[in-house]
């Protein structure tokens, strides 16, 4: 079973480690290895929960002196893993490519890797990260230097060392009779307000243990459109899976693949593939706040409660409403990369909220909706949808 390491976080030489993120435990195996064999490395799952993670990744991907790539057939449907490997060779960072299995990059990936030194199909771990240090690709400037491992070493040899004598010390103690391990009660009337005062409070510092807390789903809808968006079918999934996630569907009680089926007839039923389709159950949005690389997502025909957990993902593009039962647009005023957004029978009347966007292009709106108030030197257009 695969074991998280905790990344390297300094200022030394360290590899940036790229990779799909559904398949963390191969990757893991691997370098883990590496990491016990003394490499400095940095891999996502350094990220503490709730920060920005695009942020995160492109700070460290500056910061890192070269890029170790695995390749597989997910890595290179991954917009996250081309976004990361074609920063890497804008920076000039030399990227090592580890393949995990036998698959042909399209014509964007195979001019972003050519070139690029290359290890072949592997069947295990050892064999991968024995391919990797023979390379050359790992020099010695990326292995902790003894003024890193040392100090801890010897600090715990001494504590140890402490541990031991005074335990020595206290036999010693017990077998004379000098020392007793129950002391004589204190008087309750004279100490125990002073006991009180001086234990301090318990605190439990959660950090980054947070990803990996099981996700509690808030309907059956939402399980099934992250079950299918991840590919697991069974077992716990948790918050930092969710991250991988780039394109959610929700179309009233159903989960599609697109938006392309959806339509709304004159009457405003919304239909896929011609077929009409009831309300859906979606009402909490919390979980949706784990899905930090959305960059699609539609909520068709859902009795939204709170749109608050979509604020701040910086990089979704394009979002759907419509047919919901939203009516303020307050909570979407931090959707940086927001260029189309569809709201087309809703309560909506009021636009506004939306003129701090700035990419934001195009705004669909129904005939039932009029008059929609908006402010006219915003960017974005608003569109008519026709009625079918």
């Amino acid at each position: 079973m695969s074991t998280f390491f905790r990344p390297y976080e300094g200022a030394r030489p360290f590899l940036f480690i790229s990779y799909a993120h559904l398949q963390s435990a191969v990757v893991v195996d691997t370098i883990r290895i590496l990491h016990d064999k003394g490499y400095r490395l940095w891999y996502d799952e350094g990220i503490p929960a709730g920060s920005d993670w695009p942020s995160n990744i492109a700070q460290h991907m500056q910061a890192c002196d070269r890029v170790v790539f695995f390749l597989s057939e997910r890595a290179l449907e991954s917009p996250n893993c081309f976004s990361e490997i074609r920063t890497a060779v804008r920076l000039g960072k030399p990227v090592l490519i580890v393949r995990l299995e036998e698959r042909i990059p399209d014509e964007r990936w195979r001019e972003l890797l050519a070139g690029r030194e290359e290890i072949p199909t592997l069947e295990s771990p050892e064999e991968r990260a024995e391919a990797i240090l023979r390379s050359g690709f790992l020099s010695r400037r990326f292995h902790h230097s003894w003024t890193e491992w040392i100090p801890w070493h010897v600090a715990g040899f001494a504590a140890s060392l402490l541990f031991f004598l005074a335990a020595a010390a206290a036999l010693g103690a017990l077998a004379s009779g000098r020392w007793s391990p129950l002391p004589p009660a204190p008087s309750v009337t004279s100490h125990f307000e002073e006991s009180i005062s001086t234990v301090p409070p318990a605190v439990v510092d959660l950090g980054e243990a947070e990803r990996y807390f099981a996700v509690s789903f808030p309907d059956r809808l939402q399980e099934k459109g992250i079950r299918s968006a991840l590919g697991i079918s069974t077992g716990d999934i948790y918050r930092g899976q969710l991250a991988e996630i780039a394109r959610l569907y929700f179309c009233g009680s159903l989960v599609t693949g697109s938006l392309k089926g959806v339509i709304f007839d004159a009457g405003g039923t919304c239909r896929v593939n011609g077929a009409p389709v009831i309300s859906g159950p979606i009402s909490n949005l919390a979980l949706l706040q784990y899905c930090v690389r959305l960059e699609s997502l539609a909520l068709v025909c859902q009795p939204l409660g709170d749109l608050s957990a979509l604020n701040g993902h910086t990089l979704l593009r394009e979002l759907s409403l419509a047919g919901s039962t939203v009516e303020s647009l307050t909570a979407l005023q931090d959707l940086p990369s927001l260029e189309t957004l569809h709201l087309e029978h809703t309560a909506v009347h009021d636009l506004t909220p939306l003129s701090s966007l700035p990419n934001l292009k195009t705004v669909t709106v129904s005939r039932d909706m009029l008059p929609i108030v908006w402010d006219e030197n915003a960017a974005f257009s608003v569109i008519l949808a026709p009625e079918s």
